[in-house]
């Protein structure tokens, strides 16, 4: 059986596309990102000082992590506190009073922040913020669990 060739039809049409102007402004763009880095690195004019002296030691605050899970559960730095369910959470507010007042031996400041899943119950946040009242904690926060 003999094939029959097919012919392929070549399309041609009549529109013509002018790249020069394109390729001139792609060669303009090339021209000023490469100078660009050049320019802002002479516009900087920053001294860094080369001495400096600290008035003392630096302290950073005392930050405390509390989380709460969506069974109601929480954790103080990771490690597992008071029971769900519970309305009032004392194991939780007895740390941090011993951890506030170990900070404020030290002269630094105590900073709770509260890690609520999106699913956890209302009542487990009112009740860290209860126990951070009862350990007389005035930097409280909300963070965004991950």
């Amino acid at each position: 059986m003999a094939r029959r060739k097919e012919k392929k039809s070549v399309i041609t049409s009549d529109d013509n596309f002018d790249l020069t102007s394109m390729i001139d402004v792609v060669f303009l763009l090339l021209i000023y990102f490469m100078c660009l880095p050049m320019q802002q690195e002479a516009d900087i004019n920053l001294l860094l000082p080369v001495n400096v002296e600290s008035k003392g030691p630096t302290t950073l605050p005392s930050e405390q992590v509390v989380e709460i899970n969506p069974d109601g559960s929480i954790t103080l730095n990771q490690i597992p506190m008071d029971a769900p369910g519970k309305i009032e959470f004392t194991e939780l507010a007895e740390t941090l009073t011993r951890l506030k007042a170990s900070a404020d031996r030290s002269q630094t400041q105590t900073v709770v922040t509260i890690l609520a899943d999106a699913d956890s119950p209302h009542q487990a946040s009112i009740s860290v913020l209860d126990a951070c009242q009862k350990a007389r904690i005035k930097s409280v926060s909300f963070g965004k669990s991950l």
